[in-house]
């Protein structure tokens, strides 16, 4: 046999040493390709008017945008005609004009079902069972146009409207799925927006579960994916008194809702009366002029941004110390425009 010599020796060091330096030379292209050179997401933005108002939807996803996107439209279209209380041809309109118990498909039972739920959890701060007081103040069917023909109900009509209001009016059948009203009328407004957000969702991440992006339907957001798979989407919380912003705030995940005192109101007397109405005077509250709320779902931002409002500062101690167990926080504008936050909202207006 013979024996290697120094020369092969050398020749199969050299070769060694090459391939080693090869192969790091492909790994660091491989590094280089990886971090520089990332497929690019393409985000597409489609809009619509729904759930009485005006809807955007911005996404990237691999596949079809468009057709994505009338999907989840038409879907909030169909919850904005099933859940209109004030719609002859809703669900919600049948319910609140019977005497008796109405049996309901499982979709509106749930929903009712939460909302009575939410009500109790924010001592009736959110209450859906308002609409005899909404109506009477004219938010029922509120438009820009009409808002300067609107007037103050009187207390007395105000008085009788409230009797025939309050969730603890409301019984429900839960073997038969059934829902009697006793003259109390359901208006949903404060927690339909929040579950078409999270329909909205579901269907987006049932076609792609990678796509990234948002659906904002009035100011309110739903998150379907960090930007660009990985950043941070940036949020301006709405000056209630101008048209810039406030504050910031920083979101992967999750969703946030605001409730202001801008959005549906009249003014008589250098007064503004606006649609959300404390249910324990028939009034709107007036102790808050916006509630914005990050939270993991969007149905439970639309609610307790409500129920914040509602809350105001008169309850602040309330809103610091129970919302926040439902993984929501809370940035309070009172009427001297003072700032009010939750212990955790920082964590949101940062990012880490």
């Amino acid at each position: 046999m013979r024996k290697k010599s120094s020369g092969d020796i050398n020749k199969l060091t050299k070769l060694s040493l090459v391939s080693t330096v090869l192969i790091l030379v492909i790994v660091a292209i491989i590094l280089i390709v990886a971090v520089f050179f990332k497929p690019n997401m393409k985000y597409e933005t489609f809009e619509t008017f729904s759930l009485g108002t005006y809807v955007q939807l911005r996404i990237s996803t691999s596949v079809n945008p468009s057709v994505l996107s009338k999907e989840i439209f038409n879907e909030l279209d169909r919850i904005t005609k099933k859940f209109d209380a004030y719609n002859e041809q809703s669900i919600i309109y049948k319910i609140n004009h019977s005497n008796d118990w109405v049996e309901v498909d499982d979709e509106t039972f749930a929903i009712l079902d939460l909302s009575l739920q939410y009500a109790k959890k924010t001592n009736f701060a959110f209450d859906p069972t308002l609409g005899r007081v909404i109506d009477l103040w004219g938010f029922s069917k509120f438009s820009e146009k009409e808002a300067s023909s609107l007037v103050v109900p009187r207390k007395e009509d105000i008085e009788e409207a409230l009797k025939l209001s309050g969730a603890k009016l409301v019984e429900i059948d839960y073997k038969k799925k059934a829902v009697k009203t006793n003259g109390v009328w359901f208006d949903l407004g404060g927690i339909v927006k929040g579950y078409a957000l999270e329909r909205a969702y579901q269907i987006a991440k049932q076609a792609d579960p990678n796509c990234t992006g948002f659906i904002e339907a009035g100011g309110d957001i739903r998150i379907l994916g960090p930007k660009f798979g990985k950043e941070y989407w940036i949020i301006g919380i709405r000056n209630p008194r101008g048209n810039d912003s406030i504050d910031y705030i920083y979101l992967k995940s999750g969703a946030v809702a605001t409730s202001g005192d801008y959005e549906r109101y009249f003014i008589v007397d250098g007064k503004r009366y606006h649609h959300l109405i404390d249910s324990k005077t028939g009034y709107p509250a007036d102790s808050a002029i916006s509630a914005t709320v990050v939270s993991d779902d969007a149905i439970k931002a639309d609610v307790f941004s409500t129920a914040a409002f509602v809350f105001g500062k008169k309850d602040w101690i309330y809103t610091r110390t129970i919302i926040p167990k439902y993984d929501s926080e809370v940035f309070l504008v009172t009427p001297e425009f003072e700032y009010l936050k939750t212990d955790g909202f920082e964590y949101y207006e940062k990012t880490y």
